[in-house]
């Protein structure tokens, strides 16, 4: 009888243990992923704060803006955005003379990814 309830504690004990690993691995993915899409917003509000008070027709300005881009597209887990924000930053190194002539496309572009990964948090 103390042998079964012996065995049975130690039992218990290592489904704690197993089941307290699980849960903390869960919880370190989640704020690794909240983290991830954290990053990816703050780098996009720094594109878009340099769309608006920068002069992005400032080949600096406008290195920062496709640097920012790319960064968030490194940190945009959601495939749909990622594949937005991927072309964005290929159609400003390519074409980028053309869209430092019409901000307010890129801003519609930029604000519109911000606010669908501010609703996916």
């Amino acid at each position: 009888m103390k042998f079964t309830k012996s065995l049975f504690l130690n039992i218990i004990i290592v489904v704690l243990i197993v089941v307290s690993f699980g849960a903390g691995s869960y919880i370190k993915e989640q704020e690794y992923r909240n983290s991830r899409i954290q990053r990816c917003g703050t780098l996009i509000t720094f594109a878009l704060d340099k769309v608006e008070n920068g002069d992005i027709s400032n080949q600096d300005t406008m290195e920062a803006l496709i640097s920012n881009i790319y960064a968030a597209y490194e940190y945009c887990d959601d495939p749909v955005l990622a594949n937005q924000l991927h072309d964005l930053w290929n159609v400003l190194i390519f074409e980028g003379d053309d869209y430092a002539a019409v901000e307010d496309i890129l801003l519609i572009e930029l604000k519109s990814v911000l606010e669908a990964i501010r609703t996916n948090e």
